[in-house]
């Protein structure tokens, strides 16, 4: 795997900027005393009710639901009924699954992240962190794998390349990326603080290419890459949408002939570089915006998404705020929408393609979602 960490080095320094980072112990010191006091201060406040929007704030007035513009808002916990879709494809799958970095608790920084995430995203359960710089001693800059550990030898499934959105703590995807890998696929989690034109989506995919042809990764002639899909969140999901038409080409050039991006997820996704230096995406592109949107207007996430020319989806997830996608799997429709979607696409699944395809497609008719469009 050294040798690997090596090469991947060399992608890294071609594909995005150095970052540079404070010592991690002098950074957590730093931000401890003052930061813990505050979360121990949050921690004894009780979640809302309902969403508070103070006045005089942008969100005082009526929401644009063109825009899903809100404004300022204090969150109750998020709660939605489980719909069609999440009734069929929100379980956890059959497949144990492993990482090749387990969880932590996170640091006093991303412990106040979870609760700006908490009282004004909605969120119910903090994430999970990997002890990244500033608040531990792994690098920022990397690639994870969660996969599932009962395949046969030489059994191929389908690969997830996943990216969470600017500034967030890798560790915080995994839970998420756990729900794929039960499903049956290996996530390739690529991650570069930034996160926002899709060099740390390249570097998990190569970092992955070299795993499915090394006998001593657990992931050794396990990848089917000619079943790809990329999917993110925030910034990630801008870079899901940018990567998608040309994720193909990179992997052709390292030497990965069958690879095919047959799918991209944008969840929320950030605009990357707003299509100006990207080839439009040809491959099927399921776009999903939250309904209460503080970071990412919808028109911004649109501009990848009216540009693509294959099949194209756009769903708008009732109620939710930017960062719902960051709690559990089983709070919202998020996770179920990207394994039916995967499902559908890599799998030729009959009951996915009922939630995408028909004139009663669920998509359209699921009351988790609204504003649904398809082309």
């Amino acid at each position: 795997m050294t040798r690997h960490r090596r090469v991947l080095g060399c992608v890294a320094a071609a594909l995005s900027a150095t970052l540079l980072v404070p010592n991690a112990a002098y950074a957590s010191d730093l931000l401890s005393g003052p930061v813990v006091a505050l979360n121990n201060h949050l921690g004894t406040i009780p979640n809302l009710q309902q969403d508070i929007v103070p006045q005089g704030s942008p969100g005082s007035s009526q929401l644009s639901s063109e825009t899903g513009v809100t404004g300022l808002r204090l969150t109750a916990p998020f709660q939605s009924e489980p719909g069609p879709i999440r009734q069929q494809f929100g379980e956890p799958g059959p497949h144990p699954t492993a990482s090749t970095l387990p969880t932590t608790d996170c640091g006093p920084f991303y412990t106040f992240y979870n609760e700006v995430l908490r009282f004004m995203h909605g969120n119910n359960i903090p994430a999970p962190c990997y002890g990244t710089i500033p608040e531990g001693p792994n690098s920022p800059v990397g690639y994870q794998f969660i996969y599932p550990t009962d395949l046969g030898a030489d059994e191929r499934v389908p690969v997830i390349v996943l990216s969470p959105g600017i500034g967030v703590e890798p560790g915080m995807m995994q839970r998420h990326a756990e729900f794929y890998a039960s499903h049956g696929y290996v996530v390739a989690l690529g991650y570069s603080g930034t996160n926002w034109f899709g060099a740390q989506m390249a570097l998990s995919a190569v970092a992955a290419h070299l795993a499915d042809n090394d006998a001593n990764s657990p992931l050794y002639h396990h990848l089917d890459f000619s079943r790809t899909v990329l999917v993110g969140h925030s910034a990630g999901g801008g870079s899901a949408l940018r990567m998608a038409g040309l994720m193909d080409g990179l992997l052709h050039q390292v030497g990965r002939a069958d690879a095919r991006v047959v799918g991209t997820v944008g969840i929320n996704p950030g605009p990357a570089d707003f299509s100006l230096a990207s080839p439009p995406s040809s491959v099927p592109t399921l776009v999903l915006p939250a309904e209460h949107e503080s970071l990412v207007p919808h028109p911004l996430s649109r501009i990848a998404f009216d540009r693509a020319t294959g099949p194209k989806w756009w769903a708008v997830v009732k109620g939710a705020e930017h960062g719902v996608y960051l709690d559990a799997s089983d709070k919202s429709v998020y996770d179920s929408l990207v394994v039916s979607f995967s499902d559908y696409l890599t799998r030729g699944d009959q009951n996915a393609a009922k939630v995408y395809e028909g004139d009663g497609y669920l998509l359209a008719n699921d009351p988790e979602l609204i504003n649904v469009e398809r082309y």
